[in-house]
């Protein structure tokens, strides 16, 4: 069996160059459009598996032609794809996304098929999910599913909660590693804002999750585990597409916990990866390889 099982969506993105992001209202004239495999997790299972992950994926997908290249994409990044189910009742997730001058990003998700990923399609892949050593979850998918995927794992369970989304405090307390960003922590904490480190910190601690890696974009990642903080800070490159970044994060942390690598040595090496990711256009082809991650290691 492959050492991780991500559990997640798979989409289709149409992804628009412009100028600067449009305020509610506003149209604005694109300067160039690709159309992209993306969707959380079959993101998060290119880039683990780029980073020589062995990868199980299991997701659903539409019986059409975009659910056709989106299997193709994860199979020649070498994923297991043998529970990515193909639906016949509903379409392949989409998204459209805008990416700005200066790479940043606003994104709109249509499910599709993401939502009709039931519990009992992770009880079909049940033997993949409970002896992979890690679980790698998201939420563009269903809570119910996320919940049962959570419940086999005998592995370690990650948990990037995203899109933020009300969890209860059981399914929260089940998580081994959490990896919100700061709208997402500030949503699972219930405040207002996360201004500082202190109250990044203090937002960590109150979950009571065993280790939540607060992602900082620009600014790195913070650390919060078993009562110690630690601030990993990112490198500088030439961004030009913040898209996926986060979920090359997501997918490194994964790699490298199947490994029994080092917390901070994970943290820090998977900042690196969400760095380069931002690097080039797109989602899942400009996620970086484990030699050009380490590289730009020798290199710093």
């Amino acid at each position: 069996m492959k050492k991780i099982a991500v559990v997640g969506s798979a989409n289709i993105d149409f992804v628009s160059s412009v100028s600067h992001l449009p305020s509610p209202g506003e149209t604005i004239l694109g300067s160039s459009f690709d159309k992209i495999p993306g969707g959380k997790g079959a993101n998060q299972a290119t880039a683990a598996s780029k980073l020589g992950g062995e990868v199980s994926f299991i997701g659903r997908i539409g019986s059409d032609q975009e659910g056709a290249t989106i299997r193709n994409n994860l199979e020649k990044a070498n994923v297991d794809c043998e529970f990515l189910f193909s639906s016949s009742e509903v379409p392949t997730g989409i998204a459209m996304i805008g990416v700005d001058k200066d790479g940043n990003n606003s994104i709109i998700v249509n499910p599709g098929a993401n939502h009709s990923l039931c519990p009992e399609d992770i009880d079909t892949a049940g033997e993949v999910v409970e002896s992979s050593k890690v679980v790698l979850l998201q939420l563009e998918i269903p809570v119910a599913s996320v919940g049962t995927a959570i419940e086999k794992a005998n592995g370690v369970v990650i948990l990037n909660p995203a899109p933020a989304t009300d969890l209860s405090k059981e399914l929260i307390e089940k998580v081994d590693v959490l990896i919100p960003n700061q709208v997402e922590l500030s949503h699972l904490s219930n405040r207002n804002s996360l201004d500082d480190l202190n109250e990044i910190e203090e937002a960590a601690k109150s979950l009571g999750v065993e280790t939540v890696i607060a992602t900082l974009g620009s600014k790195g990642a913070l650390i919060v585990s078993n009562g110690d903080s630690e601030l990993v800070t990112s490198p500088v490159v030439e961004s030009v597409d913040t898209t996926g970044a986060g979920d090359s994060f997501c997918g490194s942390v994964a790699e490298l916990l199947s490994r029994d690598v080092d917390l901070t040595e994970t943290v820090r090496r998977s900042v690196v990866a969400a760095s380069l990711s931002t690097t080039k256009f797109g989602a899942q082809d400009s996620m970086p390889t484990l030699s050009e991650v380490d590289s730009f290691l020798e290199q710093i």
